[in-house]
C-alpha cells in the first residue's frame, strides 16, 4: 500500500510544510506564523477549551451490590482480552494459557459457599482480640487479620475506636474502590457512656451514609470491672473480673451473610476478574510497548531532519503538528483505539498547546543546547539544535501517548478524550532532565542531521 495512503496525516503535513517553506524562499509566503499557527490550533483550540470547562466534582465511592450479569460480562471481556493477547504475539502463548485456567478458576469459584473475613484498621483497636473471639465463635468462616492486603476476603472488617478519623475514611474508600465489601466496626464500645457512644455512632453513620456501608459496636476485650462482694463475716471484698466479649450485633451481621453467601461471593469474584483483566492487559501492554516504540523512534528522527532542513519555525511547527498526528494514529493502532482523523488532528493540537503552554520548547532548546555544545562543530550548524529539539518533544509526545493509551486499555473501551496529556507530558520531560537521558538522546540523534552525519 503507498505510505500516503497509510500516513494521510504525516504526508499531507510535510507535503504542505515543504511548499510553504518554498514559497518563502522567493518570497510569496502567504501568511504569517501567527495565522498558521491560528490554523494549526483552529480544530484542537476550542476543542481542548470546551473539555476543560467540563469540571467533575469527585464523589465518595459507594459500596455496591453486585448482580450475576456483571460478573459474566466481566468474564467475556476477560476472554477477548485473552484471545486479543494470542493475536498480538505467538510467544505468548503459555502465558495466555495460565490466565485462561485462571479465568476457569474464578467461574469455578462462584458456587463456592464458605466466606473469608479479613480484619484491618489502625493500631490499638483491637484487630487480635476480635480475631480470637471470631475465631472461638464460628467454624462457619475463615477469619484473618490483614492490617493492608486483604487477598481473598469476601467481607473486610474495618475497625476503629472512635469517630472515624480523616486516614480511616481514606482507608475505608480505597477498599469499596478496589472492590471489597466492607463492614465498619466500632471497638470499645464499653469505653463510653451510653450517651456519648449513641453520638459517635451517629457521627460515623453519617460519614458512611453515602457510602452505603454499615456500622456496628462492640467490645472484643471489655476493660475488667471492679466487683464487690459482701462475705459472711461481714466484710467486703473488691476483685476485678473480666466480662465476656460484647459482639452480639457483629455476629448477627455475620450469620445473615453466612446463611447468604453468594452476594459476597459474587462481589469477590468479580474483584478478581478485574484484577485479571488488569494483568492480562498489563501484558499486553508489553507486546504494544515493544511495537510502539520503533515507530516513536522513526517519527521522531523524520521531525528532527524536517526541522534542522526548514529553518522557519512557523514551518517547523506545521510539520510537527503533522508528525504528533500520525503518532496519534498509529499509535492508536498499537493499543487497539481507533481515531478518526480529526479526532488524531485534535490530538495533535492539543499536543501542541501544552507544548508552548508548558514552556517545553524553551525549556528542551535550553537544556539540549547546553547537551550540544560540547559538539562544537554540530553546534555551529543552525539547524542542529533546532532539529534534536524537534525529535526529543516528538519522542516527549509519542511517550505520553504510550502512556496515555496503557492507561486507556485497562479501561472498559469509551470514547478517548485525552485528558491529563499535561500532566504526562511535563511529568516525563522532568524525569528526563533530571537524568544522563538527555546527553545520551544527543548522541544518538546527532547521525541522523545531515550536517552532524558529513563532520
Amino acid at each position: 500500500m503507498d505510505i500516503a495512503v497509510k500516513r494521510p496525516i504525516l504526508i499531507g503535513g510535510l507535503g504542505l510544510s515543504a511548499s510553504l517553506w518554498l514559497l518563502d524562499v522567493v518570497h510569496h509566503m502567504p501568511m504569517d506564523g501567527s495565522l498558521i499557527l491560528g490554523a494549526i490550533a483552529l480544530g484542537s483550540g476550542l476543542w481542548w477549551w470546551q473539555q476543560r470547562q467540563s469540571i467533575v466534582v469527585p464523589t465518595a465511592p459507594q459500596q455496591i451490590t453486585v448482580e450475576r450479569n456483571a460478573i459474566d460480562q466481566a468474564l467475556e471481556r476477560t476472554d477477548k482480552l485473552i484471545d486479543l493477547l494470542l493475536s498480538e504475539d505467538s510467544a505468548a502463548a503459555t502465558q495466555a494459557d495460565i490466565y485462561r485456567t485462571e479465568r476457569e478458576r474464578l467461574l469455578d469459584s462462584l458456587e463456592r459457599t464458605s466466606l473469608n473475613i479479613a480484619i484491618t484498621g489502625s493500631q490499638a483497636t483491637g484487630k487480635t482480640a476480635l480475631l480470637n473471639c471470631l475465631q472461638e465463635s464460628s467454624s462457619s468462616v475463615t477469619v484473618t487479620e490483614q492490617p493492608t492486603d486483604m487477598g481473598e476476603a469476601d467481607l473486610v472488617l474495618l475497625l476503629v475506636s472512635g469517630d472515624m478519623t480523616a486516614s480511616e475514611l481514606n482507608r475505608l474508600e480505597t477498599l469499596i474502590a478496589e472492590g471489597y465489601q466492607t463492614l465498619v466496626v466500632l471497638n470499645k464500645q464499653d469505653r463510653y457512656t451510653p450517651m456519648d457512644r449513641a453520638v459517635v455512632l451517629d457521627s460515623i453513620r453519617s460519614k458512611l451514609t453515602a457510602r452505603g456501608v454499615d456500622v456496628v459496636a462492640i467490645s472484643a476485650n471489655p476493660n475488667p470491672i471492679k466487683v464487690r462482694r459482701h462475705l459472711e463475716s461481714g466484710e467486703i471484698s473488691e476483685s476485678f473480673e473480666q466480662p465476656e466479649a460484647q459482639i452480639a450485633e457483629l455476629t448477627q451481621q455475620l450469620n445473615s451473610f453466612i446463611a447468604e453467601p453468594a452476594p459476597l461471593v459474587m462481589a469477590t469474584t468479580l474483584r478478581q476478574t478485574q484484577a485479571l483483566q488488569w494483568r492480562i492487559t498489563q501484558t499486553l501492554n508489553e507486546y504494544r510497548r515493544q511495537k510502539a516504540i520503533p515507530v516513536i523512534e522513526q517519527m521522531q528522527w523524520i521531525a528532527a531532519g524536517t526541522a534542522f532542513a526548514n529553518p522557519i519555525a512557523t514551518v517547523d511547527l506545521l510539520a510537527t503538528a503533522a508528525i504528533n498526528g500520525q503518532l496519534v494514529l498509529d499509535l492508536g493502532a498499537i493499543y487497539g483505539q481507533k481515531f478518526s482523523m480529526d479526532q488524531a488532528k485534535a490530538a495533535a493540537g492539543t499536543i501542541a498547546e501544552l507544548t508552548v503552554k508548558l514552556g517545553l520548547v524553551e525549556l528542551a532548546s535550553q537544556a539540549l543546547g547546553s547537551v550540544l555544545k560540547g559538539h562544537v562543530t554540530t553546534y555551529l550548524a543552525g539547524g542542529a539544535l533546532q532539529g534534536i529539539s524537534a525529535a526529543y518533544l516528538t519522542r516527549l509526545a509519542g511517550l505520553t501517548l504510550v502512556d496515555y493509551f496503557e492507561e486507556q486499555s485497562l479501561l472498559e473501551p469509551n470514547e478517548p478524550d485525552f485528558k491529563g496529556l499535561g500532566v504526562r507530558l511535563q511529568s516525563l520531560f522532568q524525569k528526563s532532565r533530571q537524568s544522563l537521558a538527555l546527553k545520551d538522546f544527543v548522541t544518538q540523534a546527532l547521525p541522523h542531521l545531515p550536517t552532524a552525519a558529513a563532520s
